[in-house]
């Protein structure tokens, strides 16, 4: 019996360290740089639990569309207009952390899902307010935005751009057409295209990577 007794304890107590020792790998688990060797920029960085899961905001895989219909790769064209990746936002966002006033990291997207989380050092200008109706409907309003935020100096009339900031523009994601619409209203006021980046992944593809959010 006392035998008996002997071999269960050790079996207990062998699936109870294993599940702690399960446990532990769990809640640490390997390390999640965001490139290797680097694991974190500018107070961004990734979730380091091995298993997290995407935001349930961003789960769903078929919003209508139209309105949130897949963004091509490039949906300015002809405009030059550079679609870029997290590591040039996480840069971006890096730069401008560190005083660095030639560039800014713009979320389009509105208030509402701003407060859900955003991309830290982004500002928020929402879509709404630059648009092609926003343009149609009070174009100084837009042109406060311009030289209010973006760097650009009002010359009696004339938009100087020569000390506008390099914009890194963003909304939810490749099926959502906000950041877009701010671009084409971008482009229309003649704001140069080498200085508007396209991030078209967007808080999906962040959230989906475990990135820092704000």
């Amino acid at each position: 019996m006392k035998l008996q007794t002997l071999v269960l304890s050790t079996a207990v107590a062998a699936v109870l360290t294993s599940s702690a020792a399960f446990a532990a790998e769990k809640v640490t688990g390997k390390a999640v740089g965001i490139v290797k060797g680097v694991m974190e920029v500018a107070g961004i960085s990734r979730n380091q639990d091995n298993a997290a899961t995407i935001d349930p905001a961003f789960a769903k895989t078929s919003r209508p569309c139209p309105p949130f219909c897949i963004q091509p790769t490039a949906p300015f064209a002809p405009a030059a207009v550079e679609t870029v990746t997290e590591l040039d936002v996480i840069h971006a966002a890096r730069d401008a952390a560190n005083g660095d006033t030639s560039a800014l990291v713009v979320d389009a997207r509105t208030p509402g899902w701003v407060k859900k989380g955003t991309i830290p050092h982004a500002v928020n200008v929402p879509f709404t307010k630059l648009n092609s109706k926003a343009l149609a409907k009070d174009p100084m309003a837009v042109v406060d935005i311009l030289t209010g935020t973006f760097g650009v100096k009002d010359l009696d009339g004339v938009l100087d751009y020569n000390n506008a900031k390099t914009l890194y523009l963003f909304c939810n994601g490749s099926w959502c057409g906000q950041s877009p619409a701010s671009i084409r209203a971008l482009l229309t006021m003649g704001y140069p295209e080498n200085k508007i980046k396209y991030y078209r992944g967007g808080m999906n593809a962040w959230k989906s990577l475990g990135l820092t959010t704000k």
